[in-house]
């Protein structure tokens, strides 16, 4: 009876996780949606902990140097701003990848990346 309950408890736990990231998401995307048409959207940066997009996440939305917390898979929502991806926090070094302008990302496995540079 106990292992139902803590069964049920972590599945109540997952269901609100997913829910309350769905809503981040879905009010991230409205405020570019409800965005000046003169201003060109913002693109995002999505960053998981597990591979196969799985686990926590980090959203990055704002220019300039984010230090990227999870590293297991990422997606990328080109929306008229590129993201210069650094193998060193800060935005240290070279750049090692450039995430495009105008489409979309998105890697299943992990990624070496400590750090975008995203330029607005």
């Amino acid at each position: 009876m106990r292992r139902i309950r803590r069964i049920a408890v972590k599945s109540i736990k997952k269901i609100a996780l997913i829910s309350a990231i769905s809503a981040s998401l879905i009010t991230i995307m409205g405020g570019a949606a409800n965005a000046s048409t003169s201003a060109a959207p913002d693109s995002m940066y999505v960053a998981y902990e597990g591979p196969g997009f799985t686990g926590r996440t980090q959203v990055i939305t704002e220019c300039g140097v984010t230090n990227l917390r999870y590293r297991g898979s990422y997606k990328w929502y080109g929306s008229g701003q590129s993201g210069r991806m650094h193998n060193q926090i800060n935005a240290r070094g070279s750049v090692h990848f450039t995430l495009p302008t105008k489409s979309n990302a998105q890697q299943k496995t992990a990624v070496g990346w400590k750090s975008i540079f995203k330029v607005c």
